[in-house]
């Protein structure tokens, strides 16, 4: 490859009802460019084992071009195929919901670039619809769910009515159909179900229709502001609900603010996770983007910066392992590769390009006890989640040849 830079392709949600993941994620790659570039962070530790040395990615500088998905699909694709094109990246990343990760991961396919998924759960991007080139470290609704299950029944018992909303589309559905399947083994028994549309900003009506329904815990398969704008309506008709939000994250609980206090779900990643890498990532997220006193909410990196990091330092590594930009030669270094970014040591699978990793249970902070961009308490360890290749979404993944 000539010239004295490569260029990696960030496409995430700088707008639109996901930004607030988004831009942390912009920061996660950000901060991972430039330890790549100059050393620091998980790149010159010695608890993180990269061939990286600070010194850029195969004698050349990385440089990045970031495209704003605004949440949309069609928008994600095409900012994709602009990235390839136009800008000749060498690697796709971010995606920052299920629907635009699908979209980048179909276009990086086509032109056979690796593809380093973000915030994305739907069980379709490592199932159905992975494919050679694409790979993910988040969990996906399965793994999310059953490492639920233990929490929701130390907490509740069994023998629980819920009732539950779910975003109206295939990500929506799949995370209520896995949460049914966790919680009926546990014993518990759906009494009201349905949907709601993407962009739902009133439910009050939902709320308002589950005050003649005897339930115990509210399941809201809900993300983004949609999940921020429920927990606010349920919050109002009935303040002392039990609620259970499956995927959570920073941007819901900040902007959710005191609904979010007592919420039970999971988190890519937590800062008050207490781990070597974990440490080394959270100080130096808040070194770079801190205030003055490195106290700012806005300095505590979230799980999407976390994930984000994570996938921009995985592929580097994997090149630097290859000893070229080769995508081949990179997707056979990435493929059963071990590796610890804080939670333990964990795989990225070679039979659906899923990482097999510990999922954080967490609980919703007061609102009083929101400081510095901490908004959930870790509910005992993270939970080791597997499955095998032959069962769950990975029996359906097929991810052809090269």
């Amino acid at each position: 490859m000539s010239g004295d830079s490569v260029t990696f392709g960030f496409n995430v949600a700088s707008s639109g009802a996901y930004s607030t993941a988004g831009k942390q994620e912009l920061r996660g790659f950000k901060l991972a460019v430039k330890h790549i570039n100059n050393g620091g962070g998980w790149v010159t530790s010695e608890k993180y084992e990269s061939p990286l040395d600070g010194d850029g990615l195969l004698d050349k500088d990385v440089e990045f071009v970031v495209e704003d998905t605004g949440g949309s699909s069609d928008t994600a694709r095409s900012n994709a195929q602009r990235l390839t094109d136009s800008e000749e990246v060498i690697m796709l990343a971010g995606g920052t919901s299920s629907s635009s990760s699908l979209a980048n991961q179909e276009v990086a396919a086509q032109n056979q670039i690796v593809y380093m998924s973000t915030m994305a759960n739907a069980n379709s991007l490592t199932g159905v619809d992975c494919n050679r080139y694409s790979f993910r470290e988040m969990f996906n609704n399965r793994m999310a769910a059953e490492a639920l299950a233990p929490a929701l029944s130390d907490e509740f018992g069994d023998d629980i009515n819920y009732v539950k909303i779910s975003q109206d589309n295939e990500w929506g559905r799949t995370l209520r159909n896995d949460m049914d399947t966790a919680l009926g083994n546990l014993g518990w028994s759906p009494v009201w179900d349905t949907t709601a549309q993407v962009g739902t900003t009133d439910y009050s009506q939902y709320a308002e229709d589950l005050e003649s329904v005897d339930f115990d815990v509210v399941v809201l398969g809900l993300g983004g502001l949609d999940a921020v704008n429920a927990l606010r309506a349920f919050r109002e008709v009935f303040p002392e609900s039990n609620i259970v939000l499956p995927i959570a994250s920073r941007g819901i609980a900040q902007t959710a603010g005191d609904a979010i206090e007592g919420v039970i779900g999971t988190v890519a990643w937590s800062p008050e996770i207490n781990s070597p890498l974990s440490n080394t990532f959270r100080e130096t997220f808040r070194e770079e983007y801190g205030n003055s006193t490195g106290t700012s909410k806005s300095a505590s990196p979230s799980g999407a910066a976390h994930i984000a990091y994570t996938q921009a330092l995985q592929y580097a590594s994997a090149v630097e392992r290859a000893g070229t930009f080769n995508p081949i030669d990179v997707i056979g270094e990435l493929e059963r590769h071990e590796y610890d970014v804080g939670l333990g040591t964990q795989t990225l699978r070679a039979c659906d390009h899923q990482a097999m990793r510990k999922v954080p249970v967490v609980r919703g902070k007061p609102e009083v006890r929101q400081s510095y961009g901490s908004y959930y308490g870790l509910v005992g360890e993270p939970v080791d989640v597997q499955y095998a290749c032959d069962s769950g979404p990975a029996a359906n993944c097929s991810l052809g040849g090269s």
